[in-house]
């Protein structure tokens, strides 16, 4: 597609220009788009090492209070879960990978406190509050590379959006536009050229 400019040399200088930075930003775009699948590649291997921990962890804890659940009545199980407090201090801070903003999630401290009787509830219940702190550890890891996965893949689309637009509408209209000014230009130097000759020889005639 042809741009609607005037074809004269200022216009011709000024699109070469605008073509050379259209490539450059192509190639960085491009270098920068492929930097990012990889970098969600990995991610997403470490999605997998996550989610398995986040299942075993998950099993572990409710094994226990299931256990916990059959050997007690339902009102010792219910009041005990109750008076379990629990003060988690959370840290959310910003992570750059390749210019592109992503969430850091970090517990800084985790605090239980136990306020039922140890009678009447089985041991089991001792351990599923004591492995909380790992089972939310696991829960902000996953949660956190999901985030940044999605976060991630927004920008991969709009960079990638950019990328096939340089390449396949700027790019091939300021070529098509550059030829078609130098044709131009060609032409237009081409009719002086022959006025030149014209005039030359209505001079040598007279």
């Amino acid at each position: 597609m042809i741009l609607r400019v005037n074809p004269n040399r200022m216009e011709l200088l000024r699109l070469r220009r605008r073509l050379a930075l259209a490539r450059r930003g192509h190639k960085l775009l491009q270098d920068k788009l492929e930097e990012m699948m990889r970098r969600f590649m990995l991610m997403l291997k470490e999605v997998d090492s996550a989610k398995e921990e986040f299942r075993v962890k998950t099993a572990e804890t409710l094994r226990a209070l299931t256990y916990c659940r059959i050997t007690s009545s339902p009102e010792q199980f219910l009041s005990a879960a109750g008076k379990v407090e629990v003060a988690l201090r959370l840290e959310v801070s910003r992570v750059r990978i390749m210019n592109v903003s992503v969430p850091a999630l970090r517990m800084e401290g985790l605090s239980v406190s136990r306020h039922y009787p140890l009678l009447g509830i089985s041991g089991e219940f001792d351990l599923a509050v004591d492995s909380s702190k790992d089972y939310i550890q696991t829960v902000l890891k996953l949660a956190g590379i999901f985030k940044s996965l999605e976060i991630l893949s927004d920008e991969i689309e709009r960079t990638r959006r950019r990328v096939n637009a340089l390449e396949y509408m700027l790019i091939p209209s300021l070529q098509d536009t550059i030829r078609y000014i130098t044709q131009k230009l060609n032409e237009i130097e081409r009719g002086n050229l022959t006025r030149l000759m014209r005039v030359k020889d209505i001079v040598r005639a007279h």
